[in-house]
């Protein structure tokens, strides 16, 4: 097994903060600043990247690269062991299919199923994590942060991190499991720098400016269907953290009712969980205990 280094994250296309993706979104930064804004105050640049959430983020990041090292990588189920189970399964009750579909079809159909029930099963597991009052505890430590930036995609609690683990384990495997039922095992993706093909092109190139404080909208009829960095922001406000659960569709949001376009939200940035809240989560340890000991005092309460 080969285990990414903190700096194999910025040079591997399928990772966010690829080195190159990085680049195009302080690109499209700049452009959007200084359209919007005028000229770019270099002294507020280096505020901006060196706040005390901002230090908290890079700090955080070293921690959520040790705790998948450690625990998620040799522990946690696999997605090729749930595609077993699966096949093993199917196998039980019927013979393989072995469908006679061009393999660029079945290429392209299995790289799209991935991408899209993948997508699908975030959305659920996100929305999961802001109803369900106990997940809600852990979520919060994503929430509390009032300065965005891309490393603040990286501020999960470990359970968190956890759980959205086995979500792609579980989907990843499967899928896999039901087209090698189906098809044999003439599997491959359709990549792009080592990353699904759909996610490289509808996702990476602004995924940076999704936790970041520039309101980039995609306009009203796109964001019914992807969701556009100023959503994600959306989300993030105080007002509005219930809304926009959604990763790369707007379309999961727009059907169960959690869509919120970025026109109807208020354009100023109040990120965090609200006043007094964020000295709670304003360390490495109490991201990681916090928690913990929300639920108790609520155990205690009832």
């Amino acid at each position: 097994m080969v285990i990414d280094t903190p700096l194999s994250l910025f040079l591997e296309g399928s990772n966010r903060i690829f080195w190159g993706y990085l680049i195009v979104s302080a690109i499209i930064a700049a452009v959007w600043h200084i359209y919007n804004v005028g000229t770019i105050s270099f002294s507020k640049l280096k505020d901006y990247w060196l706040n005390a959430d901002a230090k908290l983020d890079y700090r955080y990041f070293l921690v959520n690269w040790l705790f998948k090292v450690l625990f998620i990588l040799p522990v946690l189920l696999s997605a090729n062991t749930v595609a077993l189970w699966i096949l093993n399964g199917l196998n039980s009750f019927s013979n393989p299919l072995f469908l006679s579909w061009y393999y660029r079809d079945i290429v392209l159909a299995y790289t799209l199923s991935l991408f899209v029930l993948g997508d699908l099963s975030r959305y659920w597991l996100h929305r999961w994590m802001h109803t369900n009052r106990w997940l809600w505890k852990f979520h919060q430590v994503h929430h509390s942060a009032e300065s965005l930036n891309p490393f603040t995609f990286y501020r999960l609690h470990p359970v968190e991190i956890i759980l959205f683990a086995l979500r792609n384990a579980l989907v990843a495997g499967v899928v896999t499991g039901v087209f090698i039922f189906c098809f044999g095992a003439r599997l491959n993706l359709y990549t792009v720098l080592g990353g699904n093909l759909f996610i490289v092109i509808l996702f990476s190139f602004t995924g940076n400016l999704r936790h970041s404080h520039i309101r980039l909208s995609y306009g009203p009829w796109l964001e019914r269907l992807l969701i556009s960095p100023a959503q994600h922001q959306v989300h993030h406000q105080q007002e509005n953290m219930h809304k926009n659960f959604g990763s790369v569709f707007a379309l999961w949001d727009w059907f169960f009712g959690s869509l919120r376009l970025s026109k109807d939200a208020s354009r100023h940035q109040q990120f965090g969980l609200g006043s007094g809240k964020r000295e709670k989560f304003d360390g490495v340890i109490k991201i990681m205990m916090q928690p913990f000991f929300d639920i108790y005092k609520n155990f205690n309460r009832n």
